[in-house]
Parts: C-alpha cells; sequence; structure tokens
C-alpha cells in the first residue's frame, strides 16, 4: 500500500510538470471535475428557502460532487446587493474548506484513516473508451487507469451560489445569483503533506498521533477562478426561480473554467462521432468548437479552430468504460473539412438566434424575431421555437398603430450546410393602438386585437458563422377580432388603411446566432 501510494503521487507530480508545456493546445485530455456547493445565508427570512431550493437542484452527470461539512456561509447583508466577494473568499479559508475537500477525497474518519476507495473508484469511472483502448494498445494494465483519479483531486472546485434581489411581482417570483467559483491549490507540497500524514495499519499509536497532529497542521488555500451573475424566474414559487438561476449560472460558468469544457477526439466524420457522452453532461444541441494541431516554422505547436458543431445523438455512458461503449454523433454547422483526430472542446452558446426583417404584403413591414433552438437531428434538421415582433403605422396623421406578436413553431431543412429552408406556423395578435381620447375604454384588452394564424416558410444562406441572410414569404388570416378593433380597422380600409382579413407577405432578413 505504502509503495502503492508514493508511485501514484510522484506520477500525479510529473502530470503536474507535463501539463504546462502544452496549456496552449487543446487536446483531449480532459478530467472529470468535482463540486462543493455552499450557499451564502445573510441572516434573514430568506436563508431557509433558498437553501431548501438549492438542495433540490439536481446538479446532473458532468461533476462528481464533494458532500463537504461546510454547505453554507453567512454575510450578514442585504439582500438587495450580491454580497462581498473578498469577504466570501476570506470566510471560505478561514473555514478550511479546502481542507474539507481533501478529507473527503480520502475518506478521513474521526480517527484520522484515510482511504484511496473513493478516488479509485472516481477514477475509474472518469476513465474514457479511448483511453481504455489506449492502455490495451500500449499493454499497459486496466488497474493503472485507476491512477488517473488522483488527478481528479486538483479539480475540485467549490461552486458558491449568493441569491440577492429577491422579488415578487404580481404572479412572477425572480431572483439573481452571484456565483462565485473557487478550486483548491493541490499543489506537490500539499501532496507530499498529505502523504505524510496517511495512517497504515502498521503505524503504533504514537506514529498515529504525530500524523493526526500533522494532518490538524494541514492548510489547502482555495483561489478564486471566476464569478457570474444570472437571473431566474418563476410563475410558481421562488425555489423554481432559483433552479432556473443556477442552471444559468452554471451555463455560463462552463466557458469561464476551462477545465469545466469538455474536449475529445473525433473518432468518425460520417455522421462525426466522439467517445463522450451523457457522464460528461453532453445535450443535444451542445456547441462544440473543433480545433486541429498545427506547427509553426520553429516547431512550435498551436491549435487552430476548423469549425463547430452541434451534439446530436447523444449516447449514455454513464458508466465504467470497457472500451466499447456507444459514441455521440454530431452534426457540422460552419468551418471547413474535419478529419478523424482532431479535436473538439464543448464551447456554450444561447442557442437563439435574432432575427431582423423588413418586407411587403404582410401585416408588418418592419419585423424583429428572437427564435431557440429546441432540437437538432445528425442530418442537420432543427425545431425551432418563434416568437417575433412586427410594427406597423396605418396612418400617422390619426395616430393607428399596429403591434403583431406571433409565436409558434419551424422545422429546418439542410440541403447542403450553409442552406437552411424553414417551414413555420405560428399564431399571434394584432393588437391596435389608436391616439383619440374619446376612443379609451377600460374594457378589456382583447377589445383591441385582433387574433390570428401564420404559416410561411424561409429560405436562409449562412454567410459566415453566426449570420445568415434569408428571404422568406408566409401567409397570415384573422381568426377572431375585438368590437373596437373591429370597428377602427373597418373605418380604415373605407380609406385604403388597416389590415385584411387575409394577406400574403414576402420579406428579406438578416439573422445572428449567439
Amino acid at each position: 500500500m505504502k509503495k502503492f501510494l508514493i508511485i501514484l503521487f510522484v506520477l500525479s507530480g510529473i502530470e503536474l510538470a507535463a501539463q504546462v508545456k502544452v496549456n496552449n493546445v487543446v487536446d483531449d485530455d480532459y478530467v472529470r471535475s468535482s463540486i462543493s456547493v455552499v450557499v451564502v445565508n445573510r441572516g434573514d427570512q430568506y436563508d431557509n428557502t433558498v437553501f431548501n431550493a438549492v438542495q433540490t437542484i439536481n446538479y446532473g452527470e458532468k461533476f462528481d460532487i464533494n458532500d463537504i461539512p461546510t454547505d453554507r456561509i453567512t454575510i450578514k447583508s442585504s439582500r438587495k446587493v450580491a454580497a462581498d466577494i473578498e469577504r466570501i473568499g476570506t470566510i471560505l479559508n478561514a473555514e478550511n474548506v479546502g481542507k474539507e475537500i481533501i478529507s473527503y477525497w480520502y475518506q478521513r474518519d474521526s480517527k484520522g484513516v484515510m482511504s484511496d476507495a473513493l478516488i479509485l473508484k472516481r477514477g475509474m469511472y472518469s476513465v474514457r473508451d479511448q483511453e481504455i483502448l489506449n492502455s490495451q494498445v500500449a499493454k499497459v494494465g486496466i488497474s493503472a487507469l485507476g491512477e488517473k483519479g488522483y488527478d481528479l483531486v486538483k479539480g475540485s472546485y467549490v461552486f458558491v451560489l449568493d441569491y440577492y434581489n429577491l422579488k415578487k411581482d404580481d404572479d412572477t417570483y425572480s431572483v439573481d445569483v452571484n456565483a462565485v467559483i473557487y478550486r483548491i491549490d493541490y499543489s506537490e507540497e500539499l501532496l507530499d503533506q498529505v502523504y505524510q500524514a496517511w495512517i497504515y495499519e502498521e503505524d503504533t499509536l504514537e506514529e498515529r498521533a504525530k500524523k493526526n497532529a500533522l494532518y490538524d497542521s494541514i492548510v489547502v488555500p482555495l483561489e478564486m477562478v471566476t464569478s457570474v451573475k444570472a437571473s431566474g424566474s418563476s410563475s410558481s414559487s421562488y425555489a423554481e426561480a432559483i433552479r432556473a438561476a443556477y442552471s444559468s449560472a452554471i451555463h455560463r460558468s462552463e466557458n469561464s473554467v476551462d477545465d469545466w469544457n469538455v474536449t475529445s477526439s473525433v473518432i468518425s466524420t460520417r455522421p462525426i462521432k466522439a467517445k463522450i457522452g451523457t457522464k460528461e453532461g453532453v445535450k443535444n444541441g451542445q456547441r462544440f468548437q473543433v480545433h486541429k494541431i498545427v506547427e509553426d516554422r520553429k516547431g512550435n505547436l498551436d491549435s487552430k479552430s476548423v469549425g463547430y458543431i452541434r451534439a446530436t445523438d447523444v449516447a449514455n455512458n454513464s458508466t465504467v468504460a470497457t472500451g466499447h461503449t456507444d459514441a455521440s454523433s454530431f452534426y457540422q454547422i460552419s468551418g471547413g473539412s474535419i478529419d478523424e483526430g482532431m479535436i473538439l472542446k464543448q464551447k456554450n452558446d444561447l442557442r437563439l438566434g435574432v432575427t431582423v426583417a423588413g418586407g411587403f404584403g404582410g401585416y408588418s413591414p418592419i419585423e424583429i424575431g428572437v427564435e431557440y433552438l429546441e432540437h437538432i437531428n445528425t442530418k442537420g434538421t432543427s425545431r425551432y421555437v418563434m416568437l417575433d415582433l412586427g410594427f406597423d403605422a396605418a396612418d400617422s396623421d390619426i395616430g393607428v398603430t399596429f403591434v403583431t406578436a406571433a409565436v409558434g413553431m419551424g422545422m429546418a431543412f439542410r440541403p447542403i450546410r450553409p442552406i437552411e429552408v424553414m417551414p413555420f406556423v405560428q399564431i399571434g395578435a394584432d393588437v391596435m393602438g389608436y391616439s383619440d381620447n374619446y376612443l379609451e375604454s377600460e374594457d378589456e384588452a382583447t377589445e383591441w386585437m385582433a387574433w390570428l394564424a401564420r404559416a410561411g416558410a424561409r429560405l436562409s444562406w449562412q454567410v459566415i458563422y453566426p449570420v445568415q441572410i434569408f428571404a422568406q414569404v408566409e401567409a397570415a388570416a384573422k381568426i377572431a377580432e375585438g368590437a373596437y378593433y373591429a370597428a377602427v380597422n373597418d373605418a380604415l380600409q373605407e380609406y385604403g388603411f388597416g389590415h385584411n382579413p387575409a394577406v400574403a407577405g414576402f420579406s428579406f432578413g438578416l439573422k445572428v446566432s449567439f
């Protein structure tokens, strides 16, 4: 056991040094990270609401959870604003939260006895199929891959959630969160200190006492990595808003913490596949950037971006790797040729597209929209949720304006990668605004609107990612209208203004994806 630990600690130190040399090169040496979640109390009536809601968060499969004693800290300050970050860091280090994490990893009990069982277990779970295959080719025992588990310790993070600005307006609950992320300073010196304090079965009582005293003196500092702010809202409860804010915060954090971005090698190209999946938290539609390794004239290696892809069919690989786990599939959305052996790296985006269009014949000569990518398959067929707002001033002299709002779905097909053809259907409302005071009424707003159905098709061309230009045809028809809307619109139509019961339109526009 002692010799085994010495070898493992040495190997860990070697890897620490080696990683520096390839720091600027994207590789597929992804290692699972672990998190400890800590909530900031404010000493007010919301403390239990926030903490209990955080306890119900589903953290997913991407991270291992280090369940440490410190799950909340208290900073008595107004919850109207975020707490001071320096105070958060000071409290965490004063409580020696970093050492709590080390104690959890080594399963240290009240008598000081430690175990490497958790590290080896997580190490084997973290291993991916490609590493299994590489070990077999190199005639390295599969059990030796458990050594990788020791790399996981230095990938331990503290995810501090500071919720503030809790509000309830009418039936909407909203909350802001400042997520402050720390990482343990897992140095070679710390490795040696932990080893020196390791208790073995053959140790005498005196040796055990000395090692326990040594362990008690160990300080494991936390280093702040980044902080991100996010918001969440819900129509049902603060708990739902709190969970929504966490989802937004973790999504943004992944782009800020490089270790949290999954990397892997491309193993095939028709379709594009890689040996990652549910275990790494991969989701349909998630964006990855593909890199290739290039060498300059001086022999220096660097990474060059080839293009972007999205996850389509996500493999369920939430097991210990055997070398035969299914691979996830991807669809290329931009860039040049992708070859086997290139490296893909997680690069989250919002999966949103913003459109601006102008045209004639429809209800709205000017229109803006937002589209969310809900799903994409391996052939590039994509399903979008669409929200559009159109504006029309029927007659500026009498002050009549129309605002058209429509929501619906679009199904986009790609005959070739840069070209997208998207039929869509929507339902919405055409809302009239009228400036004359004598027509003002306290009646329901529905009296000033017409309900409509809308269908159309769009042809888009990706000029350069993430910009598309498009042409769109559509047809819309009113299916119901309020009394005031009908009266004023009928009067306008006598003078060549107003909105007809049914229209066909054509427009040109621009779409930018984020």
